[in-house]
């Protein structure tokens, strides 16, 4: 997004969106004419909740509820067939040039792969915001597609994760057993 864009909160901005299921449980997914804004994870499907998890990150945004939009995105995204070798998608994120620059490095994190907060710190050139690199990753608006779920801690620890260390380690198993057979 634009500066201009994230100040006024998604306006003029159409999303749809639409509650899937998926291996790691429900998730939402949405979308703009100009990319995935949006994959949460869900422990609820309220889809009132839902949609307003989406007001709150799109303020001024249009919000319409539309799973067919979404479908095709559910099926590329989640289809057990890709392991990992999908074509690229647009996203439209919106955030901090640091959160932007830290999601970038999780996006060369390779499939089936882990690194630590402290790595993606000195990837991006800042060595000692290892905190920092922490908070944006937990912001992360589009789980799964931007891989906040393969940052650990330097002990080797899972550490924390926004959908649940359940999850966390559902996906990271489930990549492990599909990387090795892509080297």
């Amino acid at each position: 997004m634009s500066p201009g864009e994230f100040k006024t909160g998604g306006s003029g901005l159409q999303i749809r969106y639409g509650i899937h299921d998926t291996t790691f449980g429900k998730a939402l997914i949405a979308t703009t004419a100009r990319g995935v804004c949006n994959i949460h994870f869900l422990d609820t499907t309220d889809e009132q909740a839902a949609e307003q998890m989406l007001h709150l990150e799109w303020l001024n945004a249009k919000i319409i509820p539309d799973r067919q939009a979404t479908q095709p995105l559910h099926d590329l995204i989640f289809s057990s067939a890709t392991n990992g070798h999908q074509k690229p998608l647009t996203l439209l994120v919106k955030g901090t040039n640091f959160q932007i620059q830290v999601w970038r490095a999780l996006l060369k994190i390779p499939f089936g792969g882990i690194t630590t907060y402290q790595n993606v710190a000195n990837s991006i050139g800042r060595p000692t915001a290892t905190r920092a690199v922490g908070n944006a990753v937990g912001k992360n608006p589009i789980s799964y597609l931007i891989p906040c779920h393969r940052v650990i801690r330097e002990s080797g620890e899972l550490g924390g994760y926004r959908w649940g260390l359940e999850r966390k380690t559902v996906i990271l198993g489930w990549e492990a057993s599909r990387a090795g057979g892509n080297s």
